[in-house]
């Protein structure tokens, strides 16, 4: 399982906009569990959203060979 740290990380390198650690001057989180709660929130959001792209990718290949395929037959 990945740590809170590392799913910032994570989230910081994809472009999110990841809320500061507990105890900086720019925080708005008054506690620890709080900040990893909603960094917790934003990587689940980020990992549906990237496996949602996968499905799509996947069906758009799909579509692609079976129109590829159709379009064989009828030339051949």
């Amino acid at each position: 399982m990945l740590s809170t740290e590392h799913k910032a990380n994570i989230l910081r390198k994809a472009g999110y906009a990841v809320p500061a650690v507990p105890g900086s001057a720019s925080s708005p989180y008054q506690t620890v569990q709080c900040w990893a709660k909603a960094i917790e929130t934003l990587y689940v959001t980020y990992a549906a959203s990237r496996a949602a792209k996968s499905l799509r990718d996947a069906e758009e290949a799909r579509m692609l060979a079976l129109l590829q395929m159709r379009s064989a037959r009828a030339l051949a």
